[in-house]
């Protein structure tokens, strides 16, 4: 890259950076990524074999699959679940006690489903708070504890035994923590497929890697209509900056006084041989009241297991087991809250990623957003 002065620069290449990326790309307009890495919270193994960030994909992301490749189906029936050491899984006899109260839940999941599918279309062209607001269903269930809404359709039971150990899986966090909006939604799996991928990497970047430099970004200053931007000894200038980073780091550069609270989890990649506890289904689903999260079988003779903290209990579901690779995510995500922020922070400046709504498509969906509005400015 000759020239140091862009039409807009985007801080970050995980899934909203590179789909409004390659978004401005279609638009032939003028742009820069800087970014520490390719893919963000979609981190693969070495060989790219094994998802250490994300793990699944919904059959309902219209944008995100053209980028990923499909590969086993999760089913509701490779559940294993695990409360105070006792097993027991979905489709057996004592699931009878709670049907009633999931057909409850159902028919709410397939209207919140219908009302996320109408955001997803809407958040194009208006922010993800605008979308949020403007919704009556969506908006109340943002502001609404998970609990008081589990209360009120009277679920506790079936939360406590099945939903809250798949809860705790993948949002890493106590129903408490949680709004209700992030319940529906993690919960979705319920009534719509889902699949383990893997990231096709080159094919997203490949018309835009020469607009790619990997590097990191250690000051933004504003001054006449422009952002000055320090990437490590080299300074930018643009007109528009998106900023496609995590919240915890973007909001000092944004003035974004108040966030949702950030999950964190240990991942480790592990070999060995595991025990009768872990073989009878592919994935282990834990109590939210201990540290294990989940465990997750590979088919490859590997597994992910997601604890807490950094000491994971290996030798109590694996002989002989070795660490093959180990990753603190942190942040996780960003989902246990009732706060809103704005995407556009005015100036030119766009904030895109997953501090409002967690999921991969609308991070990619947000990306979108920023692209189409500087478009619209130009």
């Amino acid at each position: 890259m000759n020239s140091k002065v862009f039409e807009t620069i985007i801080v970050g290449a995980g899934i909203s950076g590179l789909a409004c990326a390659r978004h401005l790309q279609q638009f032939s307009e003028d742009f820069l990524v800087v970014s520490k890495d390719i893919g963000g919270r979609i981190l693969q193994s070495d060989d790219g074999m094994v998802n250490y960030g994300a793990f699944f994909v919904c059959s309902d992301y219209s944008n995100l699959l053209k980028y990923v490749k499909i590969k086993s189906r999760i089913k509701l029936s490779d559940f294993c679940f695990h409360n105070n050491n006792k097993i027991y899984f979905l489709f057996e006899p004592k699931l009878l006690a709670y049907m009633f109260q999931f057909m409850k839940l159902l028919r709410i999941q397939y209207k919140f489903r219908k009302a996320l599918r109408t955001f997803r279309i809407n958040t194009e062209a208006i922010s993800q708070k605008k979308a949020i607001e403007s919704n009556s269903l969506l908006y109340n269930l943002y502001l609404k504890n998970a609990n008081d809404f589990i209360n009120e359709l009277k679920i506790q039971s079936g939360t406590d035994t099945y939903l809250s150990k798949g809860l705790y899986s993948t949002t890493f966090s106590k129903t408490c923590e949680m709004n209700a909006f992030s319940f529906l939604q993690f919960l979705l799996p319920l009534i719509t497929p889902i699949y383990t991928f893997s990231f096709e990497k080159e094919k997203i970047i490949e018309p835009i890697k020469d607009k790619i430099i990997i590097g990191s970004v250690n000051d933004i200053q504003y001054k006449n209509g422009q952002y000055k931007i320090k990437a490590d000894n080299t300074i930018l200038s643009t007109k528009n900056i998106v900023l496609a980073t995590p919240i915890s780091w973007s909001k000092y550069y944004a003035n974004i006084k108040k966030t949702n609270k950030s999950v964190s989890t240990h991942m480790f990649h592990i070999s060995g041989i595991p025990k009768d506890i872990v073989t009878r289904k592919s994935y282990q689903l834990f109590s939210p009241l201990g540290n294990e999260q989940a465990i997750a079988d590979l088919k490859d003779g590997t597994y992910l297991f997601y604890n807490k903290d950094n000491y994971p209990p290996l030798k109590k579901y694996f002989s002989k087991p070795k660490i093959i690779s180990h990753h603190f995510w942190n942040p996780a995500g960003t989902i246990n809250g009732h706060t809103l922020i704005e995407s556009n922070r005015g100036n030119n400046m766009y904030l895109i990623g997953d501090f409002n709504v967690a999921g991969l498509e609308e991070s990619y969906i947000s990306g979108l957003y920023a692209a189409n509005q500087i478009k619209q400015s130009i």
